[in-house]
C-alpha cells in the first residue's frame, strides 16, 4: 500500500489513530518505519540512549513542524516552506520515517517547480501520515533494544 492508498483508507475512517502504547489493531503498517533506522543512529552516535532521545525530540515537534509547514504554503511563502519541509524531511529519514519522508519530499518537490496550489494539497496530506508516521515510531521506541552496540 502506498502513501496516497494509505491516505485515501485514513480519509475513509478505515486506518486508525494511535495513542500512547501501540496495540493490536493500532499499529501503523509495517512500511511506514525502516527499523534499521534508529539503530544506525545509535551505532553512529555510540549511545542508543542518544538516538532514542533524537527520536523523543522528533515526536515533540512533529505537530509544530508540519503546522508550520501548512501556515507556510497557506501564505505561498516559498522560502519558509522549503525551510521546515528540508529540515522535516531530513528528520524524518534520521528517524527512520520512510512514508512521511517520501510525502515531505513531494510537497517538496512541488514547491520547488512553483506548484504551491499542488504543494498546498499535498502538504495538508502530511497531517494525516502523521498519525502513523507517530505510532509507527513510538511502537519501535517501545522495543528493549535499537542496536547492538559494540
Amino acid at each position: 500500500m502506498n502513501a496516497d492508498e494509505r491516505m485515501r483508507g485514513r480519509r475513509a475512517g478505515r486506518v486508525s489513530g494511535c495513542s500512547g502504547r501501540a496495540t493490536a489493531g493500532t499499529q501503523a503498517p509495517p512500511d511506514q518505519l525502516d527499523p534499521a533506522a534508529l539503530s544506525r543512529l545509535a551505532c553512529e552516535l555510540e549511545s542508543e540512549d542518544l538516538a532514542r532521545s533524537i527520536a523523543g525530540t522528533y515526536l515533540r515537534m512533529l505537530e509544530t513542524r508540519l503546522a508550520r509547514a501548512s501556515s507556510a504554503l497557506a501564505r505561498r511563502d516559498e522560502a519558509a516552506a522549503m525551510d521546515v519541509l528540508l529540515s522535516l524531511r531530513v528528520s524524518s529519514a534520521t528517524v527512520g520515517l520512510v512514508v512521511l519522508e517520501a510525502a515531505v519530499l513531494h510537497v517538496i518537490d512541488a514547491v520547488r517547480r512553483g506548484e504551491l496550489d499542488l504543494a498546498r494539497e499535498r502538504g495538508s496530506s502530511l497531517l494525516g501520515l502523521a498519525d502513523g508516521a507517530r505510532c509507527a515510531l513510538r511502537s519501535h521506541l517501545e522495543r528493549p533494544v535499537l542496536s547492538a552496540l559494540a
